[in-house]
């Protein structure tokens, strides 16, 4: 859906509070209770937003879709977003990636590019790297590997990683809400926390769809995010992107969560 000016400040209000009575929402854009419900049950189909009696909250945190089925979802959107984030991408940069399933997109605009140091902890992006030509010194530390995702992890994992100063770290979140980035993973917050503070610069690469959900755990503030890479933004979060940070924008390719 396309949200209007007054539904994205709705969204960002309850980024803020989490939840809200319709007739507070109704005193806060100073319109009546009926047009704030409209604009709610156009949130509400879009699965934006819950509603429960008498008022509406941003949607409570869930298990995360398996990877195979989130690597299908929004591909096309990802794509895109991965060819304009390799784009922006010095030639001979030291890259570190995140184990997200639009990393993997980027790391296929990666194997036609020149030679370059990668580290990763996601088994799936190696691979892609290896079939791709080989031609990148691709290096992965050692931990516990998680199969449902290919991914190494474990404290050992973000110690060895955090010995090291990538000029640049890719990497994608679950939901993006005007307080900032959000994840489910408590491994993987803390593995992102970590590299953003190593990285030179930290690219987000974040399609649409994410915007308005919501996740269980703050991964990091906009703030943290030297670039966000994606095929549209709502106004308070492209807002913060005024000053000494860049927002990379795609052309809208279609949906999906």
């Amino acid at each position: 859906m396309v949200r209007s000016h007054r539904q994205e400040q709705i969204l960002a209000l309850l980024g803020a509070r989490g939840k809200a009575a319709i007739s507070y929402l109704a005193d806060e854009f100073e319109v009546s209770d009926e047009t704030i419900r409209r604009d709610l049950k156009a949130l509400s189909e879009a699965g934006s937003v819950e509603k429960f009696h008498g008022g509406v909250r941003l949607p409570l945190p869930r298990a995360e879709a398996s990877f195979d089925r989130r690597l299908s979802e929004n591909s096309a959107a990802k794509a895109a977003i991965a060819t304009r984030a390799a784009q922006h991408i010095r030639e001979g940069a030291t890259l570190l990636l995140d184990n997200s399933t639009t990393a993997c997109f980027f790391a296929e605009e990666l194997t036609r590019r020149e030679p370059m140091t990668i580290l990763t902890i996601s088994l799936e992006i190696v691979q892609i790297l290896n079939a791709g030509g080989g031609q990148h010194r691709v290096i992965l530390p050692g931990g516990e590997v998680r199969c449902s995702d290919r991914t190494v992890t474990g404290a050992g994992t973000i110690s060895y990683l955090s010995s090291f100063s990538p000029s640049y770290f890719i990497m994608s979140v679950v939901a993006g809400t005007a307080g900032g980035c959000q994840d489910f993973d408590l491994f993987e917050v803390e593995f992102k926390r970590a590299m953003i503070a190593c990285a030179d610069e930290t690219i987000l690469m974040m399609d649409s769809s994410k915007f308005g959900k919501s996740g269980l755990i703050h991964v990091c503030d906009w703030s943290d995010v030297d670039v966000l890479v994606t095929d549209g933004a709502p106004t308070d979060i492209a807002d913060q992107f005024e000053h000494g940070h860049q927002l990379l924008l795609t052309a809208k390719v279609g949906g999906g969560a």
